[in-house]
C-alpha cells in the first residue's frame, strides 16, 4: 500500500475506506446486472480521473480476475434455474434468470476488486494505521502490531528469494512441493519470531506502553473534502440504484 500523487491520496484513509465499504454493502443488495455494471464503472472512472490510474495499470491489475469472472458467470448461467430458456444442450441449461444471476455475481466480484484496488493504490499504509488510531479509536498496541506485520511482508519475500537462490547454488532440487514448503517455512518462521522479539524490545526500550495518551509524529484528521467524497460516492451509488434499477 503506497500512496500516489492523486486527489484520492489526500483523503483521510478511514473515511475513504468507509465510503468504499458502504458501496460494497449496496452492491450486495443489488440483483440487477446493469446497476452492478454501472457501479463498477463508477469505480473505474474515479480511479482514472481522481486516483491517477492509467489504462495500462488498470488492465494489468484486473486482467487476472477476468478469467475468474468468466468462470463464475459460466457456472451460474449454465447450471442455474429459470423459466425462460435461452440455450439448452446436454446438462447445460442457460436461462434468462440464470444468466442475469451469473452476470450480477461476476460483476459484483469485479466491483469488489476494483473498489479494493482503488483504496490500496491511493493509500499510504502508515497514514492508514494512524487514521485507525485517531478516527476509529483503535488501540495503539494493535495498530503498531499491524504496521509491523505489514512491514514484515516484503522482508519475508526477499528472504524467501535469498533462500531459493542459495539452494539453487548448492544444487538442491526438491520435487515434492510439501517438503519444499516445510524446508522454507521453518527458517522463515524462526526468523519472524526473532525479528518480532527484537522489535518488541526496541519499542519497550523507547518507552512504548500502548496507552492512548502519547504523542504522534503523524496525525490524521477528517476535513470537508473527505465528507464531500463520502457523500458524493454514496449519493451516486444510490442514484444509480434508484433511477436505473
Amino acid at each position: 500500500m503506497k500512496a500516489n500523487d492523486s486527489f484520492l491520496a489526500t483523503l483521510n484513509p478511514a473515511c475513504k475506506l468507509l465510503s468504499h465499504l458502504i458501496v460494497m454493502f449496496l452492491l450486495m443488495a443489488i440483483s440487477n446486472p446493469m446497476v452492478t455494471f454501472l457501479i463498477w464503472l463508477l469505480a473505474v472512472l474515479i480511479g482514472i480521473f481522481l486516483g491517477g490510474w492509467r489504462m495500462t495499470y488498470l488492465l494489468k491489475r484486473l486482467l487476472p480476475y477476468l478469467g475468474f469472472f468468466i468462470l463464475v458467470f459460466w457456472m451460474m448461467a449454465a447450471f442455474g434455474e429459470g423459466e425462460e430458456t435461452i440455450w439448452k444442450w446436454a446438462w447445460f441449461h442457460i436461462t434468462q434468470e440464470s444468466m442475469n444471476h451469473g452476470l450480477t455475481i461476476g460483476l459484483r466480484m469485479l466491483a469488489f476488486v476494483t473498489y479494493g484496488l482503488l483504496f490500496t493504490s491511493t493509500t499510504d499504509i502508515t497514514l492508514f494505521i494512524m487514521s485507525l488510531i485517531h478516527q476509529c479509536k483503535l488501540s495503539p498496541k494493535w495498530a503498531y502490531g499491524l504496521l509491523a506485520g505489514f512491514r514484515f511482508i516484503p522482508l519475508f519475500q526477499s528472504e524467501l528469494n535469498q533462500m531459493k537462490t542459495a539452494h539453487k547454488v548448492r544444487g538442491y532440487k526438491q520435487k515434492n512441493s510439501w517438503k519444499a514448503f516445510m524446508r522454507y517455512s521453518l527458517p522463515l518462521f524462526t526468523q519472524g519470531i526473532r525479528k518480532s522479539e527484537r522489535i518488541a524490545i526496541a519499542m519497550e526500550a523507547r518507552g512504548f506502553t500502548g496507552t492512548r495518551d502519547r504523542t504522534y509524529y503523524q496525525t490524521t484528521k477528517i476535513v470537508p473534502r473527505d465528507l464531500v467524497y463520502l457523500l458524493s460516492l454514496v449519493i451516486l451509488g444510490l442514484g444509480i440504484i434508484i433511477f436505473i434499477g
